[in-house]
């Protein structure tokens, strides 16, 4: 939103702020939340990547879409995480993933957004036993965000999914989270940086890999004039709503979303990257929330993937037991790689979760799905 709207806008007080481990990382300036710092969200070390998309939910009564590609075959799932972004009156959010109720948890959040809210808040999602790979997921029931001023609801949102690979070279992903408003005039900052560690590049660099998603863009007609820069290299100089698919509202849809390749802007051994906004023009209100990077490492690898050969067809469920039949003694293990069960010859029936697995049986290893 246009900045200068809260010139005579009120911000109001709403008290301390408690999610988990996050609790003690919100600013408190001024007589209100003002931001949460950028901290290390994930880390895993692996032989693959990760891939991401978002879009926009403003204006669409908190519906949309998410396409996933890029994932390469025979790969498998290990995680997926969905961000969402509430201009937010309370502290719950919740919504429908491909059809599944989830229930967001709330971890981190800033003032205002010039928008007439007394904050906004950063909610994720576990969603890895409905993510199986490629394709379009669908959002649906979360909290609709208007296009109008003062309007409660959920601006945008971002999938991110692991995946691996034993034909990969060896990366180190780390996932960092926060939510720092901008400008300084309205907010906190007008410039800010974060920095993603806890890798040591390799030598040289094969690949490295960012993302971010920035909430409350729009486009007022401004110059560019609004930068999102990585290691000093500029990933964008405009912030206007236009980059989250989806977004319907007519200055800019609330959301943007950047992904790209930078194996360039990382120095081969160096153990550290980092992320920096600077929003001087002070024009537009937005705010950064998550921030991913790839980059291919010498570190200890922290996951091991089984690597199916084939796919089966999803496995028969009856009175809520799944039905799996092997030839010989066989191994289960979940997508992120823990054994789940060691079935026996014949016919096995187990009480699992929905999702993917992974059947090792003799030399063969293959994807299952139970819906």
């Amino acid at each position: 939103m246009m900045w200068l709207i809260i010139l005579n806008t009120q911000v109001n007080d709403i008290g301390s702020v408690r999610w988990d481990k996050w609790s003690s990382c919100s600013k408190k300036e001024s007589g209100h939340i003002s931001w949460t710092p950028f901290t290390q969200f994930y880390r895993v070390v692996l032989r693959g990547s990760f891939v991401a998309n978002a879009t926009s939910l403003s204006g669409n009564g908190g519906n949309g879409s998410i396409t996933i590609s890029g994932i390469p075959p025979t790969s498998s799932v290990v995680k997926a995480y969905l961000f969402w972004v509430d201009e937010d009156n309370n502290n719950a959010s919740s919504g429908k993933f491909n059809g599944n109720n989830i229930t967001g948890i709330k971890i981190a959040e800033d003032c205002t957004s010039c928008w007439g809210t007394s904050r906004n808040a950063l909610f994720y999602a576990d969603v890895t036993p409905y993510v199986t790979g490629n394709g379009t997921y669908t959002l649906s029931n979360f909290p609709p965000l208007g296009c109008y001023f003062g309007s409660d609801g959920t601006e945008g949102a971002t999938l991110i999914v692991i995946w691996c690979n034993n034909s990969e070279p060896v990366r180190t992903i780390t996932i960092y989270t926060g939510d720092v408003e901008t400008p300084a005039s309205v907010c906190t900052y007008s410039s800010y940086s974060w920095t993603h560690q806890n890798f040591t590049a390799s030598n040289p660099v094969l690949e490295a890999k960012y993302s971010i998603s920035i909430g409350n863009g729009q486009n007022f007609g401004e110059s560019p004039a609004e930068y999102v820069y990585l290691n000093g290299y500029t990933i964008t100089n405009t912030i206007n709503g236009s980059t989250g698919p989806n977004g319907v509202c007519g200055n800019g849809s609330l959301w943007d979303h950047f992904t790209g390749n930078n194996t360039t802007w990382i120095a081969p051994n160096s153990t550290s990257a980092t992320f920096s906004i600077n929003n001087v023009a002070a024009f537009d209100c937005w705010h950064p929330v998550v921030s991913v990077l790839s980059v291919s490492s010498v570190d200890p690898i922290t996951y091991t993937c089984l690597t199916p050969i084939s796919v089966d067809e999803k496995v028969k469920v009856i009175n809520d037991m799944a039905i799996i039949k092997v030839s010989s003694r066989a191994f289960l293990y979940s997508v992120d790689g823990k054994l789940v069960k060691v079935l026996k010859e014949g016919e096995n029936k187990l009480k699992l979760k929905k999702g993917l697995y992974i059947l090792k049986e003799n030399n063969e290893i293959r994807k299952i799905t139970i819906n």
